[in-house]
């Protein structure tokens, strides 16, 4: 950040997201030591046959779950809702849950605490509809609440939807926001002609490595277009 400025006909944003960090007692403190914000062979022997808990009503979150509970069938896996499964996960996931005999389902709940002797040992649940709390014993949380796009310092000019995400594309299109009348906007062109978006900030993508290396791919052949047309 020298305040240097910089000319050039085409810009490629793959600014990213930030994951949401989880807002618990004792979150901080065992970062790395049984709190993780991925879910991947590496954690799963880690933790092998010990019990482990899972937060977040989405695909990522349902997915580690059974993950984790066909990984290893003696251990319990805790799924823990903050309202109800089913809205935000596919239908063959909430059966697959709900089928499954080492999972537990937690709904209306949220983790109040964090405990252990420099690594977790316990959480403490609370109900968010009686205020009951339990603990229970547990060895790793493995967190999916969700991502916030780094796109907060962009200009009014590049249109984003309502979660903040930049619109690109047929988006940009039918948004009424694609200011030239000359051509239409690349796959990857946001409202600000010129100017692209890739990977996790982009509206509608979906959140995996894969997805944004074929953003990646894509964002090198509207790059090449717009060169030529702006010659």
């Amino acid at each position: 950040d020298c305040g240097a400025q910089i000319r050039c006909r085409v810009l490629l944003l793959a600014l990213g997201v930030r994951w949401r960090r989880l807002q618990a007692d004792g979150a901080d403190r065992f970062a790395g030591a049984g709190i993780y914000y991925a879910c991947t062979r590496v954690e799963t022997d880690l933790f092998d046959a010990q019990d482990v808990a899972v937060i977040g009503g989405g695909n990522s979150a349902g997915q580690a779950v059974m993950f984790l509970a066909e990984c290893c069938p003696s251990r319990t896996v805790h799924l823990l809702v903050r309202r109800t499964l089913g809205p935000g996960m596919s239908e063959y996931l909430v059966e697959r849950i709900r089928a499954a005999a080492n999972v537990v389902v937690h709904e209306q709940t949220e983790i109040e605490a964090l405990h252990g002797d420099g690594h977790l040992e316990a959480m403490r649940l609370r109900n968010n509809l009686t205020g009951a709390a339990t603990q229970l014993p547990c060895a790793a949380v493995f967190v999916f609440i969700g991502a916030d796009p780094a796109a907060e310092w962009l200009p009014a000019e590049i249109a984003r939807d309502a979660k903040g995400f930049v619109l690109t594309g047929t988006d940009v299109i039918a948004s009424g926001l694609w200011p030239r009348s000359d051509r239409e906007p690349c796959p990857l062109e946001t409202s600000l002609p010129g100017v692209l978006a890739a990977g996790d900030i982009r509206a509608g993508s979906v959140k995996r490595v894969g997805f944004a290396v074929g953003d990646g791919s894509l964002a090198v052949t509207c790059a090449h277009r717009l060169i030529s047309i702006n010659r």
